[in-house]
């Protein structure tokens, strides 16, 4: 070929290489796009879960402290009627609040998602720290506690109630509060006066007290904590839903 011919087939081939790479490079602009829209919709899906879990455990913890405070209550009442020695038909129902166990349901759905390799899809640092947080020490701290306090109550129950006290006729349709169901754990001592003086039982109820004192300081603080990672995940799903 003449040099111009191979001048102008030169040029040719560059064009044809240049347009080559130029598609290439638009592919992958327009599949990085694709990718980043997929993960895009996956974080969200998983954000609104997480924020569906995390309201359900408020929620929880909410109930967890009304139930911990009918605990406290009902302990408060007896060791009034223990201290003052003075017996009637409502100590049965104060033992029964003292004695009564509930169970802290974690929803964990978001965070299992989290588990199995898509916690990279949370892109908010802030977000992703405070879910670890609250599902790797705060949640568990919930459950750990509860089961110090089910503890307790079987040694009571066990080692006092067993022992020295026999099932009271349940003529007492005692219902605690809303979501709860009506007693019928009810015992009565066999000796109130020789119980009143019985240094050990008073002192395990003070003891389960102040299991129940610490565990509503935790709660107080687990429930702050729900409540400011509901509102980061909140304003994301917000601002990802408006872009």
């Amino acid at each position: 070929m003449s040099e111009n011919k191979t001048g102008k087939y030169f040029k040719y081939a560059l064009g044809e290489i240049i347009l080559v790479v130029i598609g290439i490079l638009i592919a992958l602009q327009i599949n990085n796009w694709n990718e980043q829209r997929k993960s895009s919709k996956q974080e969200v899906q998983l954000l609104k879960q997480l924020q569906k879990d995390i309201s359900i455990n408020k929620d929880n913890v909410v109930e967890q402290n009304k139930r911990l405070n009918i605990n406290k209550s009902g302990i408060d009442s007896l060791i009034f009627r223990l201290d003052k020695k003075n017996y009637n038909l409502m100590v049965p129902v104060f033992l029964s609040q003292t004695l009564r166990k509930s169970d802290f349901n974690n929803a964990s759905s978001g965070y299992n998602i989290m588990q199995n390799g898509k916690a990279s899809l949370i892109s908010d640092e802030s977000i992703l720290k405070s879910v670890l947080n609250l599902y790797e020490n705060d949640l568990p701290d919930i459950i750990d506690r509860q089961g110090v306090m089910n503890y307790s109550i079987d040694y009571i129950q066990n080692n006092f109630i067993n022992k020295l006290f026999v099932q009271a006729p349940n003529s007492l349709n005692i219902k605690f509060n809303e979501f709860d169901v009506i007693a019928t754990d009810l015992f009565e001592p066999l000796d109130f006066d020789s119980l009143s003086q019985n240094i050990e039982f008073k002192n395990t109820l003070i003891q389960l007290r102040k299991l129940i004192e610490t565990r509503l300081i935790y709660l107080e603080s687990t429930e702050d904590k729900l409540k400011k990672t509901i509102k980061l995940l909140e304003s994301k799903t917000k601002l990802d839903q408006h872009n």
